[in-house]
């Protein structure tokens, strides 16, 4: 073997190895000590640059999670605000139901339902103005997505909440068809004039109320004695007579053989009163008793007669002659006399009254009216019931029968059926005069023929009019509001708008309706009118088109579906396009670990002035201006209150919705993805500790050989000094 001194191999490798094997010991107790299996980027480049961009996103998703949990606190504290402005809400309505119980409520309880819902209003203000997370409003609308249309907005665009980015938008609108509209009966004698074509009516059924039925202009008479008590039937002539008995011969200047005592037996009866029953007249006459002396004793016996004074006289015969004559004092067929027996105690009676008999008077058959129909326009006519000959009428049908041929001859017939004017049969014993035609704008005026007795009108119950007789009109409300109807023509139709709200009221709806009233006029009773309104092709900054029904809620997207609007169009829109210019205001959340990992909500302004806003046909803007102290008010208040509702309902759901799919739901996701970037960054960076521990062990004992054989390498060389021995 070569022994060397200046070069101990041996030894320079005995330390070499034990130079790596402390470096070794060292780098293990260094990851034992810290945990870690890279302490410095040369314990593992790659794994270092892996670990320290787990750290960065762990780090995000830690401050993510943060975010997250303090965003769900903001959110229910502006929820739980919107729950008590419900509740106030609820409150309110229940108040406006209340207050339309018109038929119970006074004054003085309408006036306490108002005040309670001011101060509710008042509450709601105050609650939106002073709801805050920290120093940061959140309910008083400075938070929210405000689109604000910049054209002149003829398309009646409405804007009711925006998705929109910041900046100018475009939304278009092409019409697709008209409001249409049906009724479901045309019974009670109104039907739609063509499709009725709607005005700002909401798409739905619609109630048409028929409250007060049209009828023409009337005039009954009062009851009427076709027979009287003796059987004798109501007679009209040309001129008028009185009832009248007379005797079956001549009498003149008594003599002898005609003195004594003249008894008869009369019974009368006037104007449909009981019969008075037999009253007993007896005169004496004596010799030289002239006509005038004996027609004198007749009627001091009847002046005497508590029944008969002043009703009834003796005289000769109307048409002349010596004939005694007992009749009625006035004309007409309202009176009636009987004569039920006479007698005499003289030897040969200067007077004989002949067998029992009655007779009843004669009535002038002359009706005078004034028409003012479609037909009659102000005519003055006198109806001839007889036409120049007395008949007696024993039924009421006949009667009526023939002034219906005399009102058509005076007045003409309606569409070559009827009589502009008519008679028909009331109860069993009056008669009512009517027009066909119906309404205010139609009147008869019973007209005088003079001031006697024996005219027709008395013993028909009539009596002259100072003014004249209107129809009535037909009442018909329109969804709770009542129009008037006061021409309805008979046998023809006429055209009529119907309207909901009063002239001037905003959201005005109309319909157009025919009256046919064939005979029956307009009647009594609800008919359902169902509308459909208009359709529109919208497009949201040139997107897809889709359809929107006219007085709707829709909502709109553009092409890839990332921005939205809540619009609604008028009922009378024809279309067109509007400029919006958007202002996103919502609130930003940052709910992820990196860039761009955010996610906004709008919070509305739920002061009154903004809720309930925008209802066609309201007389309210909003719900701040609500007055439930009338009929009206209080249903419209209802319509308001429950827009209302709505309103804070949607908006609640919205955030309900945020914070669960949103921000609960991703604060479950940051938790999953952070322990598994842990541990994956734990796997880079940890120390496996059983697997070092076994490396620190293998170190310890080559450290401790190397050290032995290093000292024996450094013995290697006095073997040379046995050389110089």
């Amino acid at each position: 073997m070569s022994l060397r001194i200046n070069h101990n191999i041996a030894a320079l490798d005995a330390h070499r190895n034990l130079t790596l094997t402390t470096r070794a010991l060292s780098s293990s107790m260094e990851k034992l000590s810290s945990g870690f299996r890279i302490n410095r980027a040369s314990d593992d480049p790659a794994g270092l640059v892996i670990s320290e961009q787990f750290r960065a996103q762990i780090a995000g998703l830690d401050r993510a999670i943060s975010n997250s949990e303090g965003s769900i606190n903001m959110i229910q504290t502006a929820e739980g605000a919107l729950n008590e402005i419900n509740n106030l809400l609820v409150k309110m309505r229940e108040l406006a139901i209340h207050a339309a119980n018109e038929g119970f409520n006074d004054t003085n309880q309408l006036a306490a339902d108002q005040a309670e819902i001011q101060n509710s209003i008042q509450t709601i203000d105050r609650i939106a103005a002073n709801t805050q997370f920290g120093t940061k409003k959140l309910l008083d609308g400075s938070k929210d997505n405000v689109a604000t249309i910049t054209t002149a907005n003829s398309s009646q665009l409405t804007i009711l909440q925006s998705n929109l980015t910041t900046g100018s938008h475009s939304i278009s609108a092409t019409k697709l068809s008209d409001a249409t509209a049906t009724l479901n009966t045309t019974s009670l004698g109104i039907s739609l004039n063509g499709t009725g074509t709607p005005t700002e009516l909401a798409e739905g059924i619609h109630n048409i109320d028929v409250l007060q039925a049209s009828a023409g202009a009337t005039k009954s008479s009062s009851s009427i004695t076709i027979s009287d008590g003796f059987g004798n039937g109501l007679t009209l002539g040309t001129t008028a007579t009185m009832a009248t008995v007379a005797s079956v011969a001549t009498f003149g200047t008594a003599n002898l053989a005609n003195e004594g005592n003249y008894t008869v037996v009369l019974n009368y009866q006037e104007n449909g009163e009981a019969v008075t029953g037999d009253q007993t007249l007896t005169i004496s006459i004596a010799t030289g008793d002239t006509v005038a002396v004996q027609l004198s004793k007749w009627n001091a016996a009847i002046a005497n007669n508590a029944q008969l004074a002043g009703k009834i006289e003796a005289a000769t015969l109307q048409s002349g002659g010596s004939k005694l004559e007992f009749r009625a004092i006035n004309e007409g067929a309202q009176y009636s006399l009987k004569l039920t027996s006479s007698s005499s105690t003289a030897s040969t009676a200067i007077v004989d009254m002949g067998s029992s008999r009655s007779s009843r008077g004669t009535s002038k058959d002359l009706l005078k009216f004034t028409l003012n129909t479609v037909k009659n326009s102000g005519t003055t006519a006198t109806a001839n019931i007889v036409s120049g000959s007395s008949k007696t009428f024993t039924a009421m049908s006949t009667l009526i029968t023939d002034i219906q041929t005399a009102l058509t001859s005076a007045f003409g017939t309606v569409q070559g059926t009827t009589g502009d004017m008519d008679v028909e049969l009331e109860g069993t014993d009056k008669l009512k005069f009517f027009t066909y035609d119906e309404g205010s704008s139609y009147n008869m005026q019973f007209v005088s023929n003079g001031s006697g007795t024996g005219e027709a009108q008395n013993v028909l119950g009539l009596t002259a009019d100072t003014i004249a007789i209107s129809g009535t009109d037909a009442l018909v409300a329109f969804d709770n509001y009542t129009n008037t109807i006061s021409s309805v023509k008979y046998a023809s139709t006429t055209n009529v708008t119907l309207y909901n709200k009063a002239a001037g009221a905003t959201g005005r709806g109309s319909i157009n309706i025919t009256t046919n009233t064939a005979i029956n006029g307009i009647n009594l009773g609800n008919l359902l009118l169902d509308v459909n309104a208009a359709r529109y092709a919208v497009r949201l900054d040139g997107g897809p088109a889709a359809s929107v029904t006219g007085g709707q809620d829709a909502t709109i997207y553009n092409s890839d579906r990332s921005e939205s609007i809540k619009i609604r169009y008028g009922l009378s829109s024809e279309g067109g396009s509007e400029t919006i210019s958007n202002t996103d205001q919502s609130l930003v959340f940052q709910i992820g670990g990196n860039v761009g990992q955010t996610a906004r909500v709008a919070l509305g302004n739920m002061a009154t002035s903004a809720l309930g806003k925008n209802i066609a046909g309201n007389m309210f803007a909003n719900l701040g201006a609500i007055d439930v102290t009338t009929v009206a008010g209080a249903q419209d208040s209802q319509s308001v209150i429950d827009a209302a509702i709505d309103q804070v309902s949607n908006m609640r759901g919205e955030l309900g919705s945020f914070q669960k799919n949103t921000l609960e739901s991703n604060l479950a996701n940051l938790r999953i993805a952070q322990q598994n970037l842990t541990a994956s960054e734990s796997f880079i960076r940890d120390t496996d500790m059983a697997k070092e521990m076994s490396q620190f062990v293998k170190s310890q004992i080559l450290l401790q050989a190397g050290v032995a054989m290093l000292a024996q390498g450094n013995q290697v060389p006095q073997v040379v000094l046995s050389l110089f021995g």
